[in-house]
């Protein structure tokens, strides 16, 4: 049908290829385009790479392009688009599907996103050195050439980061003295895709989760695990002063080492136990370092605007890794408040799946069409009735579990409720087979793999 995304075949082992295809075509920040649209002006200049070949694809999936390049339109005989793209994402990825073996989406998708970066990069630094040499008539950058192609790869990094990247604040606390340490630099805490973990030990292994409650559980404050041998700038400060005390009869060095650190206990900002070494006075005892166990704890400081959420379900038993079947619980709009951000809206973009065990198995994309026309959804036949008993025509190979997860507070106004119009058309891309499914379906998936959350302009609860 024409008002559906186009998708491709899958030739061999490359299900994750097209379900990660399908899941960024899904985006739909005017950003994420403008990127896109940049790097295919930019192609002309010479530059071939994974972002080059990646807007042409996206913009066939979602039909807006005139028509898709064919090989005999290319000329360069690489084959199509698609075919390039694959290449390149080969090349600078390591990504292939050639020997048969099947990808992860989490580490495609990882992966691609740093090949992007470091092409908005190359095209900085490109820009940069055709700018002309630095001359008395014009000590400026200001009307010297290839100065706007230097500005439009700064904005297109800038759009970038404000897409993909955001920054975490790492809390580490002290059991002993409760010194909290604060770390919230944006090279060492940035983060693209979050991960959460499905396994805990005060929950039932076959238990539904809930993606929210995860994310506090991970990504609120709370602290989320135990870290030994940390050294502690308090304890450290403490146990050196002690030993320059008991030396302070015997050495003036020792003396002024106690007089400095004092200082230091009484007024200036805790910093890290290994400075204590450097302001030693010359001649004083050595400092005394105390490893303490710190519960260490993460909050999302600066979120990106499309949040991405990667579910492990991935876990080493005692013949290997075992998949982690638990299904997930997940609403259709995130608030930024439950997630200790200021006030917006985030919304699902796209889902991708995947079906199988641990070493085998199939990626589908589940993603919005916003081109689609908004239908009123049927009355739902009930997978079971309010007490627990299963409907026998039900068609769906499942579990009891997963039927129980489906009967859910949230998610029982779409089996049982009434019938209600949609603000958002759905659709499976499965390879090359596209088909509309309703919401409710694309909300209830039981092997989600990878969330696509989108942040919405309206920022009002």
């Amino acid at each position: 049908m024409d008002r559906l995304p186009r998708a491709f075949q899958n030739p061999g082992q490359w299900c994750w290829f097209n379900a990660l295809l399908q899941a960024l075509a899904s985006i739909s920040d005017p950003r994420w385009w403008s990127l896109l649209n940049f790097a295919k002006d930019s192609a002309s200049s010479g530059h071939k790479d994974v972002l080059t070949f990646l807007a042409p694809v996206l913009q066939h999936l979602n039909r807006e392009d005139a028509a898709f390049p064919s090989p005999a339109e290319d000329g360069d005989g690489n084959g199509d688009a698609l075919a390039r793209l694959a290449l390149a994402i080969q090349e600078e990825c390591g990504m292939s599907s050639i020997s048969g073996e099947q990808q992860d989406a989490h580490e495609a998708f990882i992966k691609l996103l740093e090949s992007i970066h470091s092409s908005l990069c190359r095209r900085q630094l490109r820009s940069f050195q055709q700018l002309q040499a630095f001359s008395v008539a014009r000590p400026c950058l200001l009307g010297r050439e290839g100065l706007l192609s230097w500005c439009e790869a700064t904005q297109a990094i800038q759009c970038f980061e404000d897409l993909f990247e955001g920054v975490l604040e790492e809390t580490r606390v002290c059991t002993a003295c409760g010194l909290a340490r604060v770390e919230s630099c944006p090279s060492k805490q940035a983060f693209r895709c979050l991960s959460l973990d499905l396994i805990n030990i005060d929950r039932p292994h076959f238990s539904s989760v809930n993606l929210l409650s995860l994310l506090k559980a991970s990504y609120s404050g709370q602290p989320t695990e135990e870290i030994d041998g940390l050294l502690c700038y308090r304890c450290s400060l403490e146990a050196s002063i002690r030993r320059f005390l008991l030396d302070c009869g015997a050495s003036f060095s020792a003396g002024l080492a106690f007089r400095r650190f004092m200082r230091l206990a009484d007024g200036l900002a805790p910093s890290g136990a290994e400075v204590l070494e450097a302001l030693r006075p010359l001649g004083a005892p050595p400092c005394v370092l105390r490893r303490r166990s710190h519960l260490r704890s993460f909050r999302i400081k600066v979120a990106p605007r499309i949040l991405t959420f990667h579910m492990r379900r991935l876990i080493f038993g005692p013949f290997g890794f075992i998949k982690v079947s638990n299904p997930v619980r997940y609403a259709e709009i995130l608030h930024a408040d439950d997630l200790g951000l200021d006030g917006g809206l985030y919304s699902l973009s796209s889902v991708m799946s995947h079906l199988g065990q641990a070493h085998a198995g199939h990626f589908i994309t589940h993603r919005v069409w916003p081109k689609g026309t908004p239908l009123v959804e049927e009355r739902s036949v009930p997978l079971c009735t309010p007490s627990g008993k299963v409907v026998p025509w039900f068609r769906m190979d499942s579990s009891l579990r997963i039927l129980r997860v489906l009967w859910h507070r949230d998610v029982g106004c779409r089996l049982f409720g009434k019938s209600r119009q949609t603000s958002k058309v759905w659709v499976c891309t499965n390879d090359d087979d596209v088909s509309e499914v309703p919401a409710w379906q694309a909300l209830n998936l039981p092997a989600a793999y990878l969330f696509f959350y989108e942040r919405c302009e309206s920022a009002a609860r």
